[in-house]
């Protein structure tokens, strides 16, 4: 018996179909475990999203590490597993997306750099950079290179040196690194590092995220004064987003709820400044 072309085209498609169907990932009654590596200075929003997402999610489960970005970048690219990479810099997402480990990489979120000095300190932001510069001042801040809030402080230095030259040695030279670092980013009694060298007097200011200073300050209410920066040393802290290759339909999920109204709510009610809110009507 022949079989016409028009025939074989019906069963060769048919064929396709069922390999496809076979290859699509496959949904599950079970409890499903999404691996989030995020940056420290997400785990107050973020603790706050997974719950959030739990409530209509109840079968997932998100298993998170937090650290400095630049740390957990390294692990990842040599072999740390992970669904989801939640970075304070984009460039360290798109680093595992260039590496052929992630899909493409997304900006989620904006911070900026405030200030945070003990309560009743003499400090405007007029007066800021003077301040700072004051050879007696003590400088807290994160690692450089471990940890992006380093790096855009050092880019701060870097602002502040084109006004005033020779101030980016004098600032990275005198900069106490109390956080940021690989062995130093657990908190310590349940207090930020940069809160306790405030508070013991080993610094008299530090310079962090606006999200981070805000929640210092919330733990710890009136021991702290937070200044934000003034628009000519503004740098943009610019978090970055990715999926491992590995990540499978929760992991999308979750990944979508940060991108999501309800998610950007969250970021911007922990300090960040959300990307993808709808214009305010």
């Amino acid at each position: 018996m022949r079989i016409s072309s028009a025939a074989c085209r019906v069963a060769i498609r048919a064929r396709l179909c069922a390999l496809l169907l076979l290859a699509l990932p496959t949904t599950s009654a079970t409890a499903e475990e999404i691996r989030l590596v995020a940056a420290g200075s997400l785990t107050g929003a973020f603790n706050a999203m997974i719950a959030d997402y739990g409530r209509t999610h109840p079968k997932d489960h998100v298993a998170t590490k937090w650290g400095p970005s630049g740390v957990l970048r390294n692990e990842l690219e040599n072999g740390g597993a992970f669904d989801i990479f939640a970075s304070a810099a984009l460039p360290h997402a798109q680093a595992l997306t260039e590496k052929g480990l992630a899909s493409d990489s997304v900006l989620f979120a904006r911070n900026a750099l405030c200030v945070i000095a003990p309560a009743g300190a003499a400090l405007t932001q007029e007066t800021l950079v003077d301040v700072l510069l004051k050879p007696e001042t003590r400088l807290a801040t994160s690692t450089p290179k471990a940890d992006p809030g380093g790096d855009y402080t050092w880019q701060l230095f870097e602002l502040i040196d084109k006004q005033r030259p020779g101030a980016f040695a004098a600032l990275s030279g005198k900069a106490q690194q109390v956080f940021g670092g690989a062995a130093t980013t657990t908190p310590v009694g349940g207090r930020h590092r940069l809160a306790i060298a405030l508070g013991e007097g080993t610094a008299d200011m530090a310079i962090y995220y606006c999200s981070g200073t805000q929640e210092i300050s919330k733990a710890e209410p009136g021991r702290f004064l937070v200044l934000p920066l003034p628009k000519e040393l503004a740098v943009g802290p610019e978090y970055g987003l990715t999926l491992s290759n590995a990540a499978g339909l929760p992991a999308a999920d979750f990944a979508m709820y940060i991108l999501s109204p309800a998610g950007q709510k969250t970021l911007a009610e922990f300090g960040f400044i959300p990307v993808t809110l709808p214009a305010a009507r």
